[in-house]
């Protein structure tokens, strides 16, 4: 099999976010890794996905900028003492938004929820990060 031009492209994607996720992790009160996800499934719209992913279980779809607001815009995530997580998360937006398109924020459950930022890449798969919150 011959690699495309797509599929370059797709490997320095990977390879950037898999940088922008070393040791990152989402505040809630389970403080959980971000993890790189891959849906090569092709699948017509993020509303598919998320159905797929919700198998059964509430789904809600936002805009991206919903997943970052809460560290982006929280002056103590942007300080030493915070871990200058804010700073990370503006390095992974920035990649995310480089490599993929129709970028979302997909929400399953409720109370304990797994989140998933996930944009479509050139060569149809979704690709994006998981992590799990609670919220209570």
């Amino acid at each position: 099999m011959e690699l495309q031009p797509e599929h370059y492209e797709l490997a320095i994607c990977l390879s950037a976010m898999e940088g922008a996720l070393t040791g990152l992790w989402y505040p809630s009160e389970t403080d959980a890794l971000v993890s790189l996800v891959i849906y090569a499934d092709p699948l017509p719209s993020t509303e598919a996905l998320g159905q797929k992913l919700g198998a059964g279980d509430s789904v809600e779809i936002l805009p991206a900028e919903a997943f970052f607001r809460p560290v982006l815009n929280n002056p103590y995530w942007a300080s030493e003492q915070g871990g200058h997580l804010a700073q990370k998360y503006a390095n992974l937006r920035d990649v995310l938004e480089t490599h993929l398109e129709d970028l979302n924020y997909i929400r399953v459950g409720k109370g304990t929820v797994t989140v998933y930022l996930l944009g479509r890449h050139s060569t149809g798969s979704y690709l994006g990060v998981c992590t799990h919150v609670v919220e209570t």
